[in-house]
């Protein structure tokens, strides 16, 4: 595994992060989706202090991303019992046929 040194530019500063080379383009990513959040926060004007900003932009990152593990969770337990369902209806079908041929 390769590491490497990204360049990055976060509030018009910029940051050396090393970084496996895979996980290069998510680093990447990461950046752009904080500063992204940053810029929803500066453009609202009620912020102006910078550490404030960033501490807002974590948050608001952070709040997403417990969102979406909650969803996928839902999905997943959803996904469960289905399947669960699903063995249930095959155990009765498979007990109707032993006993439809019991009565045979």
């Amino acid at each position: 595994m390769s590491h490497e040194r990204v360049s990055v530019n976060i509030l018009h500063r910029t940051f050396e992060i090393g970084t496996p080379s895979e996980e290069k383009a998510t680093l990447l990513q990461a950046v752009e989706l904080l500063n992204q959040k940053i810029g929803i926060i500066q453009d609202s004007g009620k912020v102006i202090e910078t550490e404030k900003i960033i501490i807002l932009a974590a948050l608001n990152l952070v709040h997403d991303l417990l969102k979406n593990s909650c969803h996928v969770n839902n999905l997943k337990d959803d996904l469960a019992s289905k399947e669960f369902e699903r063995k249930i209806i095959d155990i009765v079908n498979v007990c109707e046929q032993a006993l439809s041929q019991v009565d045979n």
